[in-house]
């Protein structure tokens, strides 16, 4: 452990895509404190970077379920189009922040009150399918 108030200052300001990537696996700790540590081990398993970027999305999948998955990255513009749970991104002025969405609706945010999310509007999703 060198730096644990950098790792959880990045964590909390860049980790939400690869806890949107938990919830959509069906991983949801009890507490904030164990989905922080998720996320905390797949930076020491390098599957993201030490600021949250997610180097291999099918890889962090497969490290927490053991199954092989397919991730296609696709343009939204509207959260209805949504079915399955899906990350999706909302921009804002410049800034962006990742949230569940499914069957058109919003079903995880880790932010309890994201201004990209008021104020934004989706740009891109990220549509997870198992391998088969």
């Amino acid at each position: 452990m060198k730096n644990p108030q950098t790792r959880a200052l990045m964590i909390g300001k860049y980790g939400c895509l690869a806890m949107c990537y938990l919830y959509c696996m069906g991983i949801m700790p009890d507490t904030e404190g164990e989905m922080i540590k998720h996320v905390s081990t797949a930076i020491d398993k390098g599957l993201l970077d030490s600021e949250c970027t997610v180097l291999n999305a099918s890889a962090l999948l497969e490290h927490f379920t053991g199954k092989k998955w397919h991730v296609v990255k696709k343009d939204v513009t509207d959260i209805d189009e949504i079915r399955e749970a899906a990350p999706v991104r909302f921009d804002y002025n410049g800034n962006g922040h990742w949230v569940v969405v499914e069957n058109g609706r919003i079903v995880f945010n880790s932010i309890a009150d994201s201004v990209c999310v008021a104020k934004g509007h989706p740009t891109t999703a990220r549509i997870i399918t198992l391998r088969t």
